[in-house]
């Protein structure tokens, strides 16, 4: 966990950030809170495991990718997560995607089925604790409710408890598949939190295309007495920082 040294510190530290569990707790009233034009609510849950879930699936042939083609990887981490609101990647320049995986901490795989198919990736970071986190899992769109989550899954913990971590833990996301906390129970993991996150709308901040993620809404104006406000420039511009 960062060490809170500074008020910029604190700021960022008191939400829920990518790869973060926050050790406070936000004591919010009870009630509706609307957010302002071009913010997102994300409802958290994290989970954990402690041992092996028996029997999962028959895993997928899984390949360690230490230094990915960043183009290809770009490509790949899109097509799978734009439908999720995943725009980390966006955000990365090639010399940071390669400095990122050159943190021998970061693991990236990909999984493939019998034919050799590239099916979808799993990346997770081993902490120095040895805790395990997964921060991205996912398939190609097309072949969700096939049965390869499973399998990926399967694939990627197996992996991850060869290396004996004191738990493997994740955070879902309000923004993933309405079955997520149940796949991720089947797969061994138990909820221990829950919390929220705001974030800049990734595509009013034009880090993915304005036609990703369609059943999420997409509300750039302040609404006020019924009527629409465009945002003001001021306004505009702290939703694309």
């Amino acid at each position: 966990m960062p060490i809170l040294l500074s008020l910029e510190d604190m700021t960022r530290n008191a939400l829920i950030t990518e790869d973060t569990m926050p050790a406070e707790i936000t004591d919010l009233a009870i009630g509706y809170h609307r957010l302002p034009a071009g913010k997102l609510a994300n409802a958290v849950t994290w989970m954990e495991a402690r041992s092996p879930q028996p029997d999962l699936a028959h895993p997928l042939a899984m390949t360690r990718i230490t230094t990915p083609d960043c183009a290809s990887y770009r490509a790949i981490f899109l097509e799978i997560g734009a439908p999720w609101l995943w725009d980390r990647v966006s955000e990365m320049s090639d010399a940071e995607i390669t400095e990122h995986f050159a943190d021998p901490r970061q693991h990236l795989y990909y999984g493939h089925d019998e034919t050799g198919a590239h099916l979808g990736m799993v990346e997770f970071f081993v902490a120095d604790s040895s805790e395990i986190e997964i921060i991205y899992f996912g398939l190609f769109p097309f072949l969700t409710g096939r049965g390869f989550g499973k399998r990926l899954m399967a694939g990627a913990l197996d992996l991850a408890w060869c290396l004996n971590p004191s738990r493997i833990w994740l955070h879902t996301s309000s923004f993933d598949h309405h079955t997520v906390i149940g796949f991720y129970s089947a797969c061994g993991f138990v909820p221990f939190a829950t919390g929220f996150e705001i974030v800049d709308d990734p595509r009013i901040k034009g880090t993915l295309p304005r036609d990703a993620a369609p059943q999420i809404p997409l509300i750039e104006t302040e609404w006020s007495n019924g009527k629409g406000a465009a945002l003001s420039p001021e306004k505009r511009q702290v939703a694309r920082t």
